[in-house]
């Protein structure tokens, strides 16, 4: 079975291009501006030690670090995550609805599924991450075939959020790699793109710290996460369409 995946991206690009001030309007509150305010106000996970001497002595002293950040600020992060998704959902609704809704009629429709959706994307989060962290490439396939369960819970109402996943692996079924390669777009660009802010913000700070610079990059790492995250909806709409049809 076939799937045209540069066809895909054709199709994304032009769903842009047809709602553009729309979709930068809807998702500047949801994916830049929580962004940017986590990245200038709260402080970014702890890294671990490289002067230990002990390598198990040095991962439980990160560990150990690590929890006490989460506890304090943790929940600004998932915040920001669940924030990001509520403008994800918006962004479907008003692409789905193909220039019918409104914006505030978009955020409408996500509100009354944000419990499901975030419910979804966390086990989406869940073996993705788990993909990414012994190997990219297996992380990437899980994503792939993941990556239709936003516009299938937008498309497909009344769906429980685990019905969702299994109901985009059977859309997905017989295009794993194309499906694989449609989602590296997005989150190996994002985080290609992002690297650059990430280390220049590291050695702005270990210099010093000029909060003009600081700001600007973290406003750059800001826009990144934007872009990105319009395009895996997008992508991931455009890919939906196609499949569901054939």
């Amino acid at each position: 079975m076939t799937f045209d995946m540069m066809a895909a991206l054709r199709d994304a690009w032009g769903l842009f291009r047809r709602n553009a001030d729309l979709t930068l309007r809807l998702a500047a509150p949801f994916l830049f501006l929580p962004t940017l305010a986590v990245g200038l106000l709260v402080p970014a996970p702890p890294l671990p030690e490289e002067d230990a001497a002990d390598g198990a002595a040095r991962a439980m002293a990160w560990v150990d670090s690590v929890g006490n950040w989460a506890g304090q600020y943790g929940g600004w992060y998932f915040a920001t995550y669940a924030i990001g998704l509520i403008g994800t959902a918006a962004l479907l609704a008003l692409h789905l609805g193909g220039g019918r809704l409104t914006v505030g009629q978009a955020l409408n429709v996500s509100l009354r599924i944000a419990p499901r959706f975030l419910l979804a994307m966390i086990l989406v989060a869940l073996p993705v991450g788990a993909g990414m962290l012994l190997y990219i490439l297996p992380g990437l396939y899980v994503a792939g075939r993941l990556l239709l369960v936003g516009p299938i819970l937008l498309a497909e109402r009344r769906m429980p959020a685990l019905a969702a996943l299994a109901r985009s692996f059977a859309l997905t079924r017989g295009v794993g790699l194309p499906m694989a390669a449609l989602a590296s777009c997005t989150y190996l660009g994002g985080m290609i793109l992002g690297q650059p802010f990430i280390l220049l913000i590291d050695t702005v700070q270990g210099s010093g710290g000029n909060p003009v610079a600081i700001a600007l990059l973290q406003t750059g790492a800001a826009a990144v996460a934007l872009a990105s995250g319009v395009a895996q909806a997008l992508i991931a709409l455009a890919a939906y369409r196609r499949l569901v049809s054939r």
